[in-house]
């Protein structure tokens, strides 16, 4: 095995990721090379330089440790708000089960540093490998997230496609309200004399809702002086994919080669962009506003999806974080 493995290791990560981005780069796959060559740096760090470097090594010690206390804090702290706020749902519950599992990682830490013992150590060096990387793999989806989800409409757009989201008894949830009024805002934001834009109102009707998410989002935007003639019902899709793929085929057979721009939450705005490509249309994506409360939640669920949306090739990248995590082991 050759001397300073990690770090080779890193420099092949990075090179990857760069090569990555230039040629596609909106995908996540840019980010996940990344994240494995900090990771491995960081692995190099910790078993080379220690000793060498105790400061430093101490410095980056603790900035880690903060990090994860921090994270793993505000995501306990987020799943008990939005749960008691909300109920027990598979997402919230989730929330504050990833700021258990951080905050469990910091506790094997601690546990090791009172026994010590060489097995112990191994399993310590794996954990904390996979948390790390796993923790900057979430923040650069945060980071993806953020971004994407403050895109502009398209200039001149002429329909808008409004996804759906659940709905508060009759009427529009929250997410979908916020939804509907970044609609009503690329409207309004239409230049003075021009033709107002056409409203496409996309989702079915859940086991759990009373009737179908489009007609809700048709009756609110009609009780917000929007014209019926405007307003396009899509109410047979059941998924994001279903959504952009009906939507879409309902614009092109009414005037072919519009300017389409979908509306959604912010943080599920780089995912819709992904299934977009992936279901072959060609629309603009913009995120309305969240709170911030639900945003966190909203973000971890959407990094899961992404995940497995991708999954072969995002987790097969994943997997190679063994190289470097054996070397330390088995060097050091």
């Amino acid at each position: 095995m050759p001397q300073y493995s990690e770090y080779l290791a890193a420099v092949v990560f990075a090179a990857g990721g760069v090569v990555n981005a230039l040629l596609a780069p909106r995908r996540f796959s840019a980010a996940v090379l990344f994240c494995l060559a900090v990771t491995s740096a960081g692995l190099g760090v910790a078993g080379r330089n220690a000793a060498a470097h105790p400061i430093i090594a101490a410095v980056l010690a603790v900035a880690a440790l903060l990090l994860a206390l921090v994270l793993g804090s505000v995501l306990l702290a987020d799943g008990v708000l939005l749960v008691r706020r909300y109920g027990p749902q598979a997402a919230l519950l989730a929330t504050g089960a990833a700021g258990c599992g951080v905050l469990a990682v910091l506790g094997l830490d601690a546990v090791f540093l009172l026994l010590g013992g060489e097995v112990f150590g191994v399993l310590v060096v794996v954990v904390n490998a996979a948390a790390g990387y796993l923790t900057l793999l979430f923040l650069a989806f945060a980071g993806y997230a953020f971004v994407w989800g403050r895109s502009a409409p398209l200039p001149e757009t002429t329909h808008v496609v409004v996804l759906g989201a659940g709905l508060d008894g009759e009427g529009p949830g929250p997410l979908l309200t916020r939804r509907l009024e970044r609609a009503l805002e690329v409207d309004a934001a239409r230049a003075p004399g021009a033709p107002g834009v056409v409203f496409v109102v996309s989702g079915g009707q859940g086991e759990d809702e009373v009737r179908s998410e489009a007609e809700a989002m048709a009756d609110y935007l009609r009780g917000r002086g929007v014209p019926a003639e405007r307003i396009v019902r899509e109410d047979r899709s059941v998924n994001t994919g279903q959504n952009l793929r009906f939507s879409v085929a309902l614009v092109d057979g009414l005037v072919p080669g519009q300017r389409v721009t979908v509306v959604t939450s912010g943080f599920h705005v780089y995912r819709t962009v992904l299934l977009a490509r992936r279901v072959g249309v060609p629309v603009h994506v913009v995120g309305a506003s969240t709170s911030p409360a639900y945003w966190l939640a909203a973000t971890l669920r959407e990094f899961a999806a992404v995940l497995w949306l991708d999954r072969f090739t995002l987790v097969g990248l994943s997997l190679l974080l063994a190289v470097p995590v054996a070397t330390v082991v088995f060097e050091h």
